[in-house]
Formats: C-alpha cells, sequence, structure tokens
C-alpha cells in the first residue's frame, strides 16, 4: 500500500484510480488472489527498448486487442513478479524492472466469460527494458510486435495505453 501512496502523491491527475485502488485493497483480504471473484490486482509491463523509442505489444486473443504484457499474480507472487513473469511467458522477452516504483495504474471492467464472472483488474503496471529482438508469441496471444510508442497508441487508443506512452516519451526526452 505503501508504493500506491507514493505513487499517488507523485500523479494527483490520478487520484480517482488511485482512491478505488486503495478502497478496493482495503475492502479485501484476497485482493491479489484471482479467486476474489469480484476483482483482483494483476500486474503488467510496459516494457520499452533502452532508448524509450519502442514498446512491446501483445495482441490479446480472447479480447482482440492489442495490450501490454500482464495477467494475474500467483499466489505469493507481487505484482512486479507477475508482470515480470508475464511478460517472458507471453513474449519470450526477457526484461528488466527499470525501477522498482510503480509506472502506472488501471483500474478495467473484464467481461463475463462461460467459466467467469465479470469482475475488475486493478492493474499495476511497471516500466521494464528489454533489447528488441526476437519474440515467441504464447496461446494467449495471436501476435507479439515491437512498435514505436506513437504506433502503440494507434493500435489501442485506450486512455491508459496514451498515459503509459507519454510517460514514456517523457522519460525518453528527460522531461
Amino acid at each position: 500500500m505503501s508504493a500506491l501512496t507514493e505513487y499517488a502523491s507523485t500523479r494527483p491527475g490520478e487520484s480517482g484510480n488511485c482512491a478505488r485502488f486503495k478502497d478496493f485493497l482495503g475492502r479485501n483480504d484476497d485482493a491479489m488472489l484471482r479467486s476474489c471473484a469480484i476483482g483482483h490486482v494483476t500486474g503488467s509491463a510496459f516494457v520499452v527498448d533502452p532508448a524509450v523509442r519502442r514498446t512491446l505489444l501483445v495482441h490479446h486473443r480472447k479480447l482482440g486487442k492489442w495490450l501490454q504484457p500482464g495477467g494475474h499474480c500467483e499466489p505469493g507472487e507481487t505484482s512486479m513478479d507477475a508482470a515480470v513473469r508475464e511478460t517472458l511467458e507471453e513474449t519470450g522477452v526477457v526484461a528488466a524492472p527499470r525501477s522498482d516504483g510503480i509506472f502506472d495504474i488501471d483500474v478495467h471492467p473484464i467481461p463475463a466469460r462461460r467459466d467467469e464472472p465479470a469482475h475488475v483488474h486493478y492493474d499495476v503496471r511497471y516500466l521494464l527494458v528489454a533489447e528488441p529482438g526476437p519474440t515467441t508469441v504464447s496461446e494467449e496471444s495471436r501476435a507479439v510486435e515491437w512498435v514505436d510508442l506513437e504506433e502503440a497508441v494507434r493500435r489501442n487508443p485506450d486512455p491508459s495505453i496514451a498515459r503509459m506512452a507519454s510517460k514514456a516519451l517523457a522519460l525518453g526526452t528527460g522531461a
């Protein structure tokens, strides 16, 4: 919770998501577990190249969207552990955290599927760095590609993708 408090203090424009996150964590002892049916914490990675010009996207098979790698936390994992593990599993890319701080957070609904009711993902996102190179496509995805940050926003115009691309661009330019 302290990492979330620190993140909130540096991102006043994201206070709504921060408040929803803190409220959810305060009400659910099992918030990190997928078994928390109303929602759960997930870990994602916004993977960039060392020059912070390109990012790694997966085309999610079930959602039909280009997204950053990420997913559910395994028992005992932190959201950062999940982000690093999911990046490797979904893309074949070994990526390292640029820092241990939260890069972004997002709260978004997940639609019901035949085996799972609708629920909410409280997604903690970390900035990871990797050299662009060969990728592998997992069974969860249709494709994996390194794309320019601007192309990432074209492929998925969701505000959260644009927000992460903007944050990454600011880091790349030293702003």
